[in-house]
């Protein structure tokens, strides 16, 4: 027993090691990368320096070691454990009594850790990080907040839950077509933004009459209210009417425009059970938002597959030999893993499957599949 924990820790210290310089290296190379293409993409466009674009790509840092971290550990344990065969050290383990499931145990605890590493800490540093880059890179180019092009909005009828202040208002108890020309950021304001409010016909609903035309430098969304600023209202007589600032009744909500606008990647995994639950009771589309969060639920699981993808084909490596093709072989295995969860979302996206399927099928799938080879290989 104080062998076999001896050489656990030997062989967890080995696989940091092998991770740190794997991911050390895959970092090193997109950095310099990304730094180059913020030279290029910014730089055509505005004097920045090469610290600048630094910073730029810091702030992509975490969401690059998200997206590098499965590979790292599948390269770190190929490379962990096909040093220790190249050296012997393998067989020598076996001939002290210590079986396969226990000199694996380290990485698969190194796995472990970290994929609960990447939900619970870095997941939401690159959410916020990722904020902050969209923002600094606007800001260089001259923007504000980062904005949609293009947007149209339907407004129903607002009678039913008018109250006697809004009733008052221009289009309390009106249907409206809204047109934003832009949107900032996750959907807090439409900039260049127009009203057109209809009301029932003589034929009903489906009649519609048209009132007046509101069109507005900015409106921003609060509860219960469109506040515009810069507002021209016209009417079908002709009359126009100025003034700076105006506040229109409205059945939308700020969740309205969060799942329309907000990306699945500007929510960070803390915030994400909350957003699913009052998304479900306010009857929103949150399909995507459930696929990541049962994707990094599953994060542990793929990172452990990943692990032992690259441990056991050189396990074999000891035994038969044929170095770069059992390699090789694994790798090819982890990259085929990586791009099935891809098809898998993308399936989940188009809704042919659920999206809790499509996160957890594959990572299970793929843990099973190696624990049963390593099972037979090891008791038959």
């Amino acid at each position: 027993m104080v062998i076999a924990g001896r050489i656990q820790r030997y062989i967890f210290r080995e696989c940091v090691a092998s991770l740190a310089l794997t991911l050390s290296i895959i970092l090193l190379a997109i950095i310099l990368v990304d730094v180059v293409e913020q030279m290029r993409t910014i730089g055509d466009r505005t004097q920045i320096g090469i610290d600048v674009a630094f910073t730029l790509t810091m702030m992509k840092t975490p969401g690059l070691i998200l997206e590098t971290l499965p590979f790292a550990m599948l390269v770190g344990s190929i490379l962990t454990y096909s040093q220790l065969g190249r050296r012997s050290e393998i067989p020598a383990i076996r001939a002290a009594g210590v079986s396969a499931w226990r000199f694996l145990g380290p990485v698969m605890v190194l796995a472990v850790l970290l994929g609960v590493l990447m939900v619970t800490v870095l997941d939401p540093l690159a959410t916020k990080l990722n904020q902050d880059f969209e923002s600094a890179r606007a800001r260089l180019l001259g923007g504000g907040a980062p904005v949609t092009e293009g947007v149209w909005l339907s407004q129903g009828d607002l009678e039913a839950g008018a109250t006697e202040e809004a009733t008052e208002l221009p289009g309390s108890n009106q249907q409206a077509i809204i047109h934003g020309r832009r949107v900032v950021g996750r959907g807090q304001a439409l900039e260049n933004v127009t009203f057109w409010y209809f009301r029932p016909g003589p034929g009903g609903p489906a009649d519609r009459e048209f009132t007046h035309r509101i069109d507005a430098k900015k409106a921003q969304l609060t509860p219960g209210f469109w506040q515009l600023t810069g507002v021209i209202e016209n009417r079908v007589a002709g009359e126009v009417q100025r003034s700076e600032t105006l506040a229109l009744p409205t059945n939308l909500d700020s969740d309205t425009l969060l799942s329309r606008f907000a990306s699945s990647k500007t929510i960070p995994f803390w915030d994400l059970p909350g957003f699913i639950k009052d998304g479900r009771a306010a009857g929103m589309e949150i399909g995507d938002y459930v696929l990541k969060y049962n994707t990094l639920l599953a994060t542990p699981v793929f990172m452990l597959a990943m692990s032992l993808i690259g441990a056991v084909v050189c396990l074999r490596l000891a035994r038969s030999g044929g170095l770069s093709r059992l390699i090789g072989a694994g790798a090819l295995a982890g990259f085929v893993l990586y791009f099935a969860t891809r098809l898998a979302s993308g399936m989940a996206a188009s809704g042919a499957t659920p999206p809790e399927a499509a996160a957890w099928c594959p990572p299970l799938f793929a843990l099973f599949a190696v624990l049963t080879f390593l099972a037979h290989a090891e008791d038959g």
